[in-house]
């Protein structure tokens, strides 16, 4: 069956148009699509949300930032914000370029896919979704967004219109493994946030990708660095944290035992860039 397809203006436009049976949000459509060919999905009415204002652009003020949901990737890996190194690190590897000019930040958010590579700094970076739908606002940080892998607290109706991110005064970042350089999902990611003065670590963020069934902070491993310099000993330390938190599955991508094995010099490697970062912030 033929989708219908509208493309409002307005976001009290939008809602409306989201509060109809069956009504999908279209954004970048780089899942949507697909999902609607292998008939994962069944919309009868495709909402396009790119031409409305509310949900497009980046903008900074005094202690915040706020990102447009369907702000494209390749307009946030243009960006250049230290604060915000974690997702930036994830956005500017997401696919090839011509999928980063559809994709959006919210789209990546909304597909909630464990292996998202923008998710994990989502979370060590405490951004806080804003959800619109006729029966009013509500902001959920995202570290209570996910339920499940590809699902999350939003009801259909609801709109994801922006992603508030408190501005800290800290060195962030993002890697992940996958077997080829560009144009492959994470077999598993780590992002870091570290907040270094006086040589001592004083607060500190780590979640993990594709090692769970959602993308997850590990708050365990961050607590060992707090209170130490963040020297490669304590580094190691909040690694055991790391693998002891980690529950990834065998799929046809890898085999749990392969995922644990690259997880621990990956998050070495992911924490030695934030703190390097932090030092120079």
């Amino acid at each position: 069956m033929t989708a219908e397809y509208r493309r409002p203006s307005t976001l009290p436009e939008l809602l409306t148009d989201m509060a109809e049976p069956g009504a999908f949000a279209l954004a970048g459509g780089t899942d949507l699509i697909p999902l609607r060919t292998a008939g994962a999905v069944s919309p009868t009415l495709l909402v396009d949300v790119k031409h409305v204002s509310e949900l497009n652009g980046i903008t900074t003020e005094a202690d915040t930032t706020r990102i447009g949901a369907a702000t494209t990737l390749a307009d946030l890996a243009k960006h250049h914000d230290r604060s915000l190194d974690a997702i930036l690190d994830g956005a500017r590897i997401v696919g090839a370029p011509q999928t980063r000019n559809r994709a959006t930040l919210g789209g990546n958010l909304c597909r909630s896919s464990p292996a998202g590579d923008t998710l994990c700094g989502l979370l060590v970076l405490d951004a806080i979704a804003e959800l619109h739908s006729l029966n009013g606002v509500r902001h959920v940080p995202v570290r209570d967004f996910f339920t499940g892998p590809g699902r999350n607290v939003a009801t259909p109706s609801e709109v994801l219109v922006s992603i508030r991110l408190p501005t800290r005064h800290a060195g962030s970042a993002y890697h992940r493994f996958t077997y080829r350089r560009s144009m492959d999902l994470a077999i598993v990611g780590v992002a870091a946030r570290l907040s270094i003065k006086n040589g001592t670590c004083v607060d500190a963020a780590i979640a993990i990708g594709a090692a769970a069934p959602t993308p997850r902070l590990v708050p365990t491993a961050a607590e060992t660095l707090i209170g130490t310099p963040c020297d490669d000993k304590t580094i190691a330390h909040a690694c055991e944290q790391i693998i002891a938190a980690a529950t990834p599955i065998d799929d046809v991508r890898g085999t749990r035992t392969h995922r644990l094995r690259v997880l621990t010099p990956l998050a070495r490697n992911t924490l030695q860039t934030a703190r390097t970062r932090a030092l120079h912030t």
